[in-house]
Order: C-alpha cells, then sequence, then structure tokens
C-alpha cells in the first residue's frame, strides 16, 4: 500500500512546518513501513492515484477550517483519508461529518517505533523525543489533559535520537514530574548523550515546571547544556516558584532563560504586566537574560481562525495594542530587555501606565516614535564610543 503522509499546517505557518519536523508522522511511517507499505512525507498533496492513502495530522483547532479543505481535496486524489492529531483529536465531528476515518490521541502502535528519519530526505539538524506522556497538572487553559489524560513514562526515548544530531529536542509536557528515581535516571542518560554521542544542546520545548524543581534536582542539571532554560509563569499560581527557579538555576552558571508567559486567559492586564516584569527584575538582578514569549489564550474547543477570543478581563483593542508595542520592542515576539528602564520605556513604570498604553488610541504611531528616538539614542552612542 501507498501512503502520504500529510501536515495540514496552512501555508502562513509552512516555514514553522519545515524547521519543525512532524515526529508523529515520522513514526507513523515507520511502523507502516514496517507492515510492507510504502510511506512518503508531503508538503502538500499528491496528485490522484499516486498513493492508496492519505494520512492527515492536525495541530490548532483555528485551522480546522484549512484542514477541511484538505480532507476534502485527499478525497477526490485517494481511495482512503485518514485524519488525526490535536485538532481532529479535540473537534473530532468536524472530520468525521467529511467521511473521513478519524483517530482520536495517541496511535500506541506507531508509538512503540523511533521515528523513521529518512522520510524528511535530508539528515536531520536535530532530534525529538518524550521521556514521558501528559502531565499531572490539569490547567483549563491546556490541551495535554484532553489529549494525554494519564501520565506515563517513557523509559527507552534513547531510541528516538538520530545518530549524530548534535541538538536535541524534548516534547515532555512536564519532565520533573516524573518518579525521582527515573528523573535522575533521565539525567544521567542526559550526560552520558552529551559524552557518547556528542550532544551539544539539550532543549525541553515544552518547558519546565518551576513549582516541582528543588535544590538537589538544580544540582544534578547543572553543567548540563540544556538552553535555554524554558519555565511558564502562567498565572499567580506560579509566582515565587518561577522567581525561585530562576534564582537556583543562574546560582549554578544558567545564563539563558526563556518564559512563557499566558495571557487573556483569566488574568488582568495588570497581572499580565507583573510577570512580563519579573522576568526583567531577574535578568537586571542576577545578570543573566530572561526572555519573556508571550502566549495569548485561545480557547482550545472553538473553532475561530481569526483567532478573535478576548478574555473576561480584556478588550480586543488592548490585545491589539500590546502586540503594537511588542512588534516594536522586539523581532522575535519576545519580551526581552535587559534593564527595568527598558523595560518601562515600552511597557510603561508601573500597571496603571501599562493599561493607559493599551488603552491609548494612536498606540502604534506613539510605539513607531518610541522605537525611532530609541534607534537615535543608540547611533549616537555608538558615536561617542569611537
Amino acid at each position: 500500500m501507498r501512503i502520504a503522509l500529510i501536515n495540514s499546517m496552512p501555508p502562513a505557518r509552512h516555514g514553522i512546518q519545515k524547521r519543525l519536523y512532524p515526529l508523529a508522522l515520522l513514526k507513523i511511517g515507520a511502523w507502516r513501513k514496517s507492515l510492507g507499505d510504502e510511506c512518503k512525507l508531503y508538503h502538500q498533496l499528491p496528485d490522484a492515484g499516486e498513493v492508496d492513502e492519505i494520512w492527515i495530522t492536525t495541530v490548532f483547532t483555528f485551522d480546522i477550517p484549512y484542514a477541511i479543505g484538505i480532507v476534502r481535496e485527499a478525497k477526490k486524489r485517494a481511495d482512503v483519508v485518514r485524519v488525526g492529531g490535536v485538532s481532529a483529536s479535540l473537534l473530532p465531528e468536524y472530520f468525521e461529518r467529511e467521511g473521513t476515518q478519524v483517530h482520536r490521541g495517541l496511535l500506541p502502535e506507531a508509538e512503540q517505533f523511533s521515528p523513521d528519519w529518512s522520510l524528511l530526505g535530508k539528515k536531520p539538524e536535530y532530534s525529538i523525543t518524550h521521556t514521558s506522556r501528559g502531565c499531572i497538572r490539569k490547567c483549563k487553559f491546556c490541551m495535554v489533559p484532553r489529549l494525554e489524560p494519564e501520565y506515563q513514562s517513557k523509559p527507552a526515548w534513547r531510541d528516538d535520537l538520530f545518530p549524530g544530531a548534535k541538538t536535541v529536542l524534548f516534547y515532555d509536557n512536564n519532565w520533573l514530574a516524573k518518579e525521582r528515581d527515573e528523573w535522575f535516571s533521565d539525567v544521567e542518560e542526559l550526560r552520558d548523550i552529551v559524552k557518547s554521542n556528542g550532544v551539544r544542546t539539550i532543549d525541553f520545548n515544552q518547558g519546565l515546571d518551576a513549582r516541582i524543581l528543588t535544590e538537589e534536582m538544580a544540582d544534578a542539571l547543572q553543567g548540563l547544556p540544556i538552553t535555554p532554560y524554558r519555565f511558564a509563569f502562567d498565572g499567580k499560581q506560579e509566582d515565587k516558584y518561577y522567581q525561585q527557579a530562576i534564582r537556583m538555576m543562574a546560582e549554578r552558571g544558567v545564563n539563558k532563560f526563556v518564559s512563557y508567559v499566558l495571557h487573556n486567559f483569566m488574568d488582568t492586564p495588570e497581572d499580565f504586566y507583573y510577570r512580563l516584569r519579573a522576568s526583567v527584575e531577574l535578568t537586571e538582578e542576577l545578570g543573566v537574560k530572561v526572555d519573556s514569549f508571550p502566549m495569548r489564550y485561545q480557547p482550545i474547543l472553538t473553532v475561530d481562525p481569526k483567532r478573535g477570543y478576548v478574555g473576561k478581563h480584556w478588550k480586543s483593542h488592548q490585545l491589539k495594542a500590546f502586540m503594537g508595542l511588542l512588534n516594536h520592542h522586539s523581532f522575535g515576539g519576545t519580551v526581552s530587555a535587559t534593564t527595568i528602564k527598558e523595560f518601562e520605556y515600552w511597557f510603561g513604570e508601573n500597571e496603571k501606565e501599562f493599561v493607559r498604553l493599551l488603552n491609548y488610541p494612536k498606540i502604534y504611531e506613539l510605539a513607531k516614535k518610541r522605537k525611532g528616538n530609541l534607534r537615535l539614542i543608540r547611533t549616537r552612542a555608538r558615536q561617542n564610543d569611537r
């Protein structure tokens, strides 16, 4: 049987698609090849008659209309169309009404296989794996409790690695929540892949749970090339734990952190400002780099292609105003300030000023002017240094 493996990500996000390898499809390909099927990874639909089945993976629920279009076109080109992945698992009815075969959750058969990296058609620049599935938290804004309701360990994660890849991405939802013996065993494995496989960068891409990190665990992690250290500061429940975790790792030589900062959920703009500012305060206090990556909440069980959801304590113009400030402050979509003074220049000296900025009718013009003034100041500073 000839099977086409398709990621249904829209063209606007194809750049992301090319950078992030479709781990689930690589595992499915390995599984189906073991059964004698021919599998190929496609970035667009194959011609009619080129394959017997088309397997489509989905990601964001707000992309469901685009994914439905892919499904409808796929049905014209193959006898069987199967759909799985995040949005198909969360809202299967949208795909079932198209007459496709829908799989919810993980494919246990495929999960037993290591990724078939040859499907990429090129040498991978990095490896991806999980040491665990699920999460002990039940955050209402998160899809993990629905997709992976049980927290499970995956002991043979090292089998997923591509030989020679110098970077490993871990997609665990909560690695620090593992049983202590298993977790410390993982740490030893990490040290071994650094020594034996020449791995230079380890990235726990989904973030680490600051509420779990202890001094003993921080000691165990010391010296590992985990970069950046990613934590979440999604709400007040992480306050103090978040700052403590960064201080612990900074004391052990870590100097690069990224914080996932949720907003537009149950928070207020004032609370959001506090969490953004906390990272800059740590940057200035510790002499390390703590960037914040703002993550705008979007309901996971709603199909909203325009992503127009506005949280209970927010207004639409405030969300747009923040993006206007952020886009002029940073090219990478992060709040990245080295001093409190720099942060206040963009986002206000306190919560009240931040809210006033968000409500200012000409915020885009103001942000553009501030960027121009800052560029002029920096140019003059460089000239004076010569």
